[in-house]
């Protein structure tokens, strides 16, 4: 028996599930944004104008970037790698 074993400590309960629901979640709001992405009801329409000046098509899109980019931020704080973000003092 490994005499450091008594010491381990053992992982948290529902940890591992936490996990899978956290890809799960994030997996979905990956599947929304890809299909938000396909805004077929906007083709050909210049009305309505969005703020009287903006067409719907130009105002989904910069809402669209909007919530990629919110999407991504999202992204890079629930699921990057925490082992990318050490550095070699080393290498100095």
């Amino acid at each position: 028996m490994d005499p450091d074993f008594k010491n381990q400590n053992p992982p948290a309960k529902g940890r591992a599930g936490s996990c899978v629901a956290r890809r799960i979640v994030l997996f979905l709001l990956i599947a929304a944004v890809y299909a938000a992405h396909q805004d077929v009801w906007n083709w050909g329409k210049a009305d309505p104008m969005v703020f009287g000046f903006l067409p719907a098509g130009l105002a989904y899109h910069a809402a669209y970037s909007i919530g990629c980019a919110v999407l991504m931020w999202i992204l890079v704080k629930a699921a990057w790698p925490s082992e990318l973000d050490e550095t070699d003092d080393s290498s100095k």
